[in-house]
Parts: structure tokens; C-alpha cells; sequence
């Protein structure tokens, strides 16, 4: 029982690590406004989401642990790395089979990505920068999420609603990573938590989850055509709690699953509505 209990978590590590459970949480994303929504969206659009954030994060992750610190690269580490290739190389085909506009935004994230990760400019790049650091995560987040998939199904003014209202999601959701990296990030890169504290910072959140739940309060108040869901609230709420509760001493997989899995949550509600 021991040894299948180790089997399992070994398992659920690398779903974790290998970015695979963040990947298929923005594919939850798309699919819950889709259901919202009640709209059609092309399959290749949100398998090159997918394939495309499995890249991104491992790049990051590659990034961070083998050329930025000269650290030598683990057996791990370059398993991950020749996955992430493969998944380039899907994206790539697909990116090919994407309208003009799509790939704009495409490139657009790309540069974000890579203004992110790699300090092009005197060392500098978007994570040196405490609230650049959210906010660039929170933006490309926002483009794969909302933009590229919806802008040419949904209307100009649910598509703004969705893009405020995923923008507020996904930033109150790193606060808890934040909070979780204070001491690991300490020498290496400053945070919204070494600048405003754990509690400040989880105020900063709560009132960015408050501005979604009343924007949504009014829309459905004022707008007929505004299509409400309880499961949006309920989703702002559950964030909400999350980032309570989370703490410089939380369990390791509190931030990097429990929280990460936000946009799973919502979709499971929704369907159960």
C-alpha cells in the first residue's frame, strides 16, 4: 500500500510540475464561459492554448533553473524541457492555422512572455518589477483565456466583461504564490508581499475580487441582456477564501494545486447548476 500511495503521489507531482495541471486550468476556463455562454469554440483554439501555456511554463521553468543561475540541468529538468519542445512544435502548426488577427495576439503574448523571462534590457525584465510581475501574468492569462478564443464569438461588451473579470481572477490567484515564494524569491526577485506585506497584499486581493462581484452585481441588475450565472459569484467567493487562508507556512500544494485549481472548481459548478 506504501509503495502505491509513493507510485501516486510521484504521479501528481509531475502532473504538477511538469505544468500540466496549470495548462489544462485554462482550458477549464475556456470551456466554463463557453458553457456560460452557451457559444461554439473551435477545438484547435484551445488546443494550442493548451500546448502552447505547457511550453511557455517550462520555458520559464528552464529558464529559471538552468541559464539564468548556470545551474546544471537535471535528467528531470531536461525530460521536461524535450516535452516542452514537442509541445513548440504543435504550436507552431497550429499557430500556422490561425487567422491574422489570432496570431497578432499570439505574437503579442509571445513578446510578453519573453519580456517576462528574459532580461533583455540591463538585467531587467517584467518580474523584477513587483506589480509588473502580476500584472503581465494576469494579461497574457487574460489574452489566451478571453481574447484569443472569444474575440470573434462574443460581443464586444461580454468580451471586456470576461477579459475585467478573468484579469481579477487570476490576480488575486498569485497572491497566494506570492506568498508562498516570499522567502525563495527573496534574493532573486521582489514581490508585492516584500513591498505591502502578506496582509496588505491580501486586502489588495480582496478588493480586486469585491470590484468583479459588484461589477457583476450591476451588469445583472441594469443589463437584460447580460447573461448571469451563480457560479460566477460563487467562484469570486471561493477565491476569495483561498486567499485567506494561505500563509508562508501552507502546505506544498496548497498554492500550486488547491488554488491553482480555481477555474476547475467553476466549471464543476457550473455544470452542477
Amino acid at each position: 500500500m506504501g509503495l502505491l500511495t509513493n507510485k501516486i503521489k510521484l504521479l501528481f507531482d509531475y502532473y504538477i510540475n511538469s505544468s500540466l495541471h496549470v495548462s489544462f486550468c485554462l482550458i477549464c476556463y475556456i470551456i466554463t464561459i463557453n458553457l456560460i455562454n452557451q457559444i461554439h469554440v473551435n477545438w484547435q483554439d484551445i488546443a494550442f492554448v493548451f500546448f502552447t501555456t505547457f511550453f511557455s511554463y517550462n520555458f520559464i521553468k528552464f529558464n529559471e533553473n538552468f541559464i539564468s543561475i548556470n545551474k546544471p540541468a537535471s535528467p528531470l529538468l531536461k525530460i521536461f524541457f524535450f516535452k516542452a519542445l514537442i509541445s513548440l512544435v504543435i504550436s507552431l502548426y497550429l499557430f500556422f492555422n490561425l487567422s491574422t488577427s489570432k496570431q497578432i495576439f499570439v505574437i503579442i503574448i509571445s513578446i510578453a512572455t519573453v519580456l517576462y523571462t528574459i532580461p533583455l534590457i540591463s538585467n531587467y525584465t517584467l518580474r523584477s518589477n513587483p506589480i509588473l510581475k502580476i500584472l503581465t501574468v494576469a494579461f497574457c492569462w487574460t489574452m489566451l483565456i478571453v481574447v484569443f478564443p472569444f474575440f470573434e464569438v462574443l460581443d464586444f461588451f461580454n468580451l471586456v466583461y470576461y477579459s475585467f473579470l478573468i484579469f481579477c481572477l487570476v490576480t488575486a490567484q498569485m497572491i497566494p504564490f506570492e506568498i508562498r515564494d516570499i522567502i525563495k524569491d527573496k534574493d532573486l526577485i521582489k514581490t508585492i508581499i516584500h513591498d505591502y506585506g502578506i496582509k496588505y497584499s491580501k486586502k489588495i486581493g480582496y478588493c480586486i475580487l469585491t470590484l468583479a462581484m459588484l461589477i457583476t452585481m450591476i451588469l445583472c441588475c441594469f443589463l437584460e441582456n447580460f447573461v448571469f450565472k451563480n457560479s460566477t459569484l460563487i467562484v469570486i467567493l471561493i477565491t476569495a477564501i483561498l486567499v485567506s487562508f494561505s500563509s508562508e507556512k501552507q502546505n506544498k500544494y496548497y498554492s500550486s494545486f488547491i488554488v491553482e485549481s480555481v477555474p476547475i472548481y467553476w466549471m464543476i459548478v457550473e455544470i452542477g447548476l
